[in-house]
Order: C-alpha cells, then sequence, then structure tokens
C-alpha cells in the first residue's frame, strides 16, 4: 500500500482506530536528544517572552501520551 493510498484511508476509519495508528506513529518516533530538547525550550522562550517560558518537551510529550491511551 503506497503512502497516498494510506493517507487516502485515513477517513474512514473509526475514531479509535485513528487514535491506534497516532498512538502507534508516536511511539515509533525517536526520543529527542537533550540537545534537541534545549533548543526547542530556547525557541520557545524565544517565541513567547516573558510568558514563563512554556513547558518542558518532557512535561508536553507525557501529556500528549497519557491523552492517547486507550480508557
Amino acid at each position: 500500500m503506497s503512502l497516498n493510498e494510506m493517507l487516502a484511508a485515513i477517513p474512514t476509519l473509526s475514531f479509535a482506530e485513528r487514535q491506534l495508528v497516532i498512538r502507534q506513529a508516536m511511539e515509533a518516533d525517536e526520543e529527542l536528544t537533550p540537545e534537541e530538547i534545549a533548543i526547542l525550550d530556547a525557541r520557545l522562550k524565544e517565541f513567547r517572552p516573558g510568558s514563563g517560558g512554556g513547558i518542558p518537551a518532557e512535561s508536553l510529550k507525557a501529556e500528549v501520551m497519557q491523552r492517547l491511551r486507550p480508557r
């Protein structure tokens, strides 16, 4: 199955099936290196000066993964 065929099939999936696809895709991604996390955190602070700097990348990833877990 080609990428275009897979993308075309996504709208036909149920909500639970789409969540599973997303969860598996996220789990297949490699972890960010400490250097990459530091770059993202620095860019966030530059993007929103005076806003407290946002949240660390690891906290954001943990929150997203928690929301994607089956209930």
